[in-house]
């Protein structure tokens, strides 16, 4: 093996030259009674569509997009939790030879979206209402921003309103509507298939654009593996990609998903456990915070002997508490590693507590990874660096913005992309994650890694939740914050938590006699979450500077 930090895993078998369109085709006429996608709400409710149905109702909706003039390759934006009217709404987008864009709206005024919608040329929306109407104001917004052409959007709504003020289409009225005269077009592998927007954690919301192709050789990868679930659960937005309907797709599994908000709260876990359990699930996908409720409700959670075969997790440094539901709730965890622009990267399957905090495992098939340093050479084995990733996989590009996805790849060719991660390679060939490059703590010319502090805090008892954020300081730029959520019950004070960190962080035996001890210690009652369920770190900080009366720079 080499001495530098490279790492390359072969591909099994050659890669699948197709098409999301070609995977929904033929589970249509393999599996044409199996249940597709099964709805739960926490109400109980179930709702199921078969991927015959699915097919024959998505074929519609693809007929009257094409017949409304979209062309082949047009941007058509899709919008509202998680039902499966949106996923129909999604298969017909795809079968019409258009793109997906994903919307995610977190302001009424939808203000955040106006730029994604008017670089995307985007003129029909499929936008869901909300139960009782509560996304009608986010949409009334929608309705008065004309298009690059100057029309007036058209809306076609994932359920029934209320109101008859918004001039649009139901999808119930249309995905029945089949005539056997209109022909759809051809999709190419290369095509665009899907936009995702990202959290915009780190700024405005980037496009990120893949391929069919992508998709098709991406999800083969990830699930080459021995165990192949039949019936899987993931409750994360659809318009996510850790939520995407695309891995149910290509896997040919049923998959059985909730309302995001559901596993939001502990006692939400309760209802979700209960869900899988009644499905019979096989695999799960659940953020690390729903491993952390499902330990600390596992008293309140009936033990009757269900075990599911697997739990998969990632979205963020995975930690040794997180392996406490292998034997409790499942028989192995695996932790991914990836990213919306580069897909599937890395994993690694245990039946134990026995691994390092941050080990995402070897790569999957088809991928190559690097550490660099700050000048791009590649670092000797076991040194951190920037990680930098190489797949067929990678995003196509940033929609509409040339000098973003110059900026994201290496000069290289073929180039690498930087993912903006800290980590290394270990002789053992495995890949360790320490932290976001942007997250760096940058304390009186010296960067510190977040996840550094977090995994230190974390052992102090009656912690529950811990993530350290920057602080502005006027003297060192900035300065560290240690933000928490104590267990329920416990009164754990601030100078509780500085007391600990006092006793496990040592200034004298530091190069610069500060080393990573944090300054201030920040108390909450629960953390502020982005839509995909990872701590919104900017919103984090902001609040962790009011509270501590510390005014921006």
């Amino acid at each position: 093996m080499s001495k530098l930090s490279y790492l390359h895993t072969n591909q099994t078998a050659p890669s699948h030259y197709g098409t999301l369109n070609d995977a929904i085709k033929r589970n249509a006429e393999t599996l044409s009674n199996t249940e597709a996608f099964i709805y739960r709400s926490g109400d109980g409710h179930r709702q199921c569509i078969t991927f015959s149905d699915l097919y024959e109702k998505a074929r519609c909706v693809a007929q009257y997009l094409v017949t409304s003039g979209v062309q082949r390759q047009d941007k058509i934006g899709l919008f509202g939790p998680n039902t499966i009217p949106r996923i129909v709404a999604e298969f017909g987008i795809l079968l019409a030879g258009a793109v997906v864009l994903h919307l995610n709206i977190d302001v009424k005024n939808a203000k955040d979206c106006a730029d994604v919608l008017e670089k995307a040329k985007c003129r029909i929306i499929f936008a869901d209402p909300g139960v009782h109407d509560d996304f009608l104001p986010t949409i009334r917004s929608l309705e008065n921003r004309e298009d690059a052409t100057d029309n007036r959007r058209q809306f076609i709504f994932l359920r029934q309103s209320y109101s008859t003020s918004i001039n649009h289409t139901l999808i119930n009225d249309i995905q029945i509507a089949y005539d056997a005269s209109i022909v759809l077009p051809e999709v190419c592998p290369e095509d665009d298939a899907v936009i995702f927007t990202t959290s915009g954690s780190t700024g405005n919301p980037k496009m990120v654009v893949h391929s069919h192709f992508a998709f098709t050789v991406a999800i083969e990868s990830f699930n080459d593996k021995k165990f192949k679930a039949k019936k899987t659960f993931n409750s994360r937005p659809l318009g996510w990609l850790g939520g995407s309907q695309a891995f149910a797709t290509i896997m040919g599994s049923t998959q059985v998903f909730t309302d995001s908000n559901l596993d939001i709260t502990r006692n939400g876990i309760k209802t979700v456990w209960k869900i899988i359990a009644e499905e019979n699930v096989e695999e799960a996908m659940f953020m690390p915070y729903c491993l952390f409720d499902l330990i600390a409700e596992q008293d309140n959670i009936e033990d009757d002997g269900f075990r599911l075969e697997s739990i998969a997790t990632g979205g963020q440094i995975v930690d040794r508490l997180c392996y406490q539901v292998i034997g409790r709730f499942c028989k192995t965890l695996t932790v991914g590693y990836g990213s919306t622009e580069a897909m599937a990267i890395s994993g690694v399957v245990s039946n134990s507590d026995d691994f390092d905090t941050g080990d995402v495992g070897k790569l999957f098939p088809g991928v190559e990874a690097k550490i660099v340093d700050e000048n791009g050479q590649v670092v000797p084995i076991g040194e951190e660096g920037e990680i930098q990733i190489r797949s067929c996989f990678l995003m196509k590009r940033y929609h509409a913005d040339e000098a973003m996805t110059d900026k994201a790849y290496t000069k290289d060719r073929p180039s690498w992309f930087r993912i903006e991660d800290i980590g290394l390679i270990t002789p053992a060939g495995h890949l360790i994650v320490r932290g976001r490059v942007k997250e760096n703590i940058s304390r009186g010319g010296r960067k510190l890694l977040p996840g550094v502090v977090d995994d230190v805090v974390k052992q102090m008892e009656g912690i529950n939740l811990v993530a350290t954020v920057a602080v502005p300081d006027e003297r060192l730029y900035e300065e560290v914050c240690v933000c928490y959520v104590a267990k329920d019950g416990v009164d754990l004070s601030p100078s509780d938590v500085q007391r600990y960190c006092t006793d496990n962080f040592s200034k004298v035996e530091s190069a610069d006699g500060m080393g990573s001890m944090p300054k201030y210690f920040v108390k909450l009652d629960n953390f502020p979450l982005l839509f995909t369920g990872k701590i919104d770190k900017q919103t984090l900080k902001r609040q962790a500077a009011d509270i501590l009366n510390i005014s921006a720079r």
